[in-house]
């Protein structure tokens, strides 16, 4: 990143303030986000001069996604989003390189007003109820009715999954009781059409982060601030909001504190996501579609193990999720 380079960028993206000169920038590499490079970068201007952006978050990955037939990309998102009325960073730039599938999204840097949760430590019932709230916003806002395209790509992942399963299984040997074994293979084979019977029935879907959880999150630091904020855009697709909802609640907390907070902090989510849309959901067909939800993201560990996650993280989502499975009774939509 050089001064010239992002002259270009800001000139494009703040036309009405003219070509911003830019004397020196400051680069503090980042924690590697995924596949990503990351770095929040510090500005000064050859001029002061009021909207221009002082602080910037910027993510680059080098290489194109091999999943990006499932999975559009965090730069596709954001060019999308341009201009959108979602709770999400205010961004300057989301560029793509067409010859080697590398891309970068440069995002305004937001930590001196939004701080994030500390994983694995569960934020406070406050901060979950405020990314719920902007949950149903981005859910209520890409909502439309099923599409036949999304057949073709449910059968990519579908293929994906069942490649992995075998050895994933296999690695797994004891740890992993035979119920169990039998009960994650079923929710993965009947994956593909539980999901075809939801987008037949012509109910809604949207655009859902993918990678929902509680630390993929920021979060105001004071109540008279913006509201919460949804960041880390790499795995979200076209689907139902009940995966985004499942993977948010059911696979990240374990029995205790989902009996206290689950069904308020998902009717807390259906209030707000029913101020936002002209047919309103019903309490039973948001339960009835976050429990399929639970059932459809039973491939998550599955792809966490295959690409290289560590054991802390895709082993726990695994018991959690088994745990929900049998708490949700989940076995009868099976």
């Amino acid at each position: 990143m050089t001064a010239t380079w992002l002259e270009g960028i800001l000139a494009t993206s703040l036309a009405e303030t003219g070509k911003p000169k830019v004397r020196s920038l400051q680069i503090e590499p980042a924690v590697k986000w995924n596949q990503a490079d990351a770095a929040f970068v510090s500005i000064e201007y050859e001029r002061d001069e009021p909207g221009l952006p002082t602080k910037l978050f910027v993510k680059l990955r080098s290489e194109a996604d091999p999943l990006s037939g499932i999975f559009p990309g965090e730069q596709r998102f954001y060019q999308d989003a341009r201009n959108c009325d979602v709770p999400i960073a205010p961004c300057f730039a989301a560029i793509a390189d067409d010859n080697t599938g590398a891309t970068c999204i440069v995002l305004e840097d937001l930590r001196t007003t939004h701080v994030a949760a500390q994983w694995p430590l569960p934020p406070s019932v406050d901060q979950c109820k405020a990314a719920l709230a902007s949950l149903a916003k981005v859910h209520a806002y890409w909502r439309q009715r099923a599409a036949s395209y999304l057949d073709g790509r449910e059968r990519i992942l579908s293929e994906h999954v069942f490649e992995m399963l075998p050895e994933f299984i296999a690695m797994l040997g004891d740890r992993l009781p035979e119920d169990r074994a039998k009960t994650l293979v079923a929710a993965c084979e009947k994956t593909p059409s539980l999901k075809s019977a939801f987008y037949n029935s012509n109910k809604p879907v949207t655009r859902v982060h993918g990678d929902a959880h509680f630390w993929n999150v920021l979060y105001p630091k004071t109540s008279t601030q913006s509201e919460a904020l949804l960041i880390d855009w790499e795995d979200w697709r076209v689907d139902f909001a009940g995966t985004d909802l499942a993977l948010l609640i059911a696979m990240h907390w374990y029995p205790d504190r989902r009996a206290r907070h689950e069904r308020d902090l998902l009717q807390h989510y259906l209030c707000h996501l029913n101020s936002h849309v002209e047919e309103p959901v019903t309490w039973n067909d948001l339960w009835n579609e976050y429990r399929l939800g639970l059932i459809c993201n039973a491939a998550i560990p599955v792809f966490q193990q295959s690409a290289g996650n560590a054991h802390a993280s895709w082993w726990s989502h695994l018991e959690r999720w088994f745990l929900a499975f049998e708490d949700l009774s989940c076995e009868e939509l099976l």
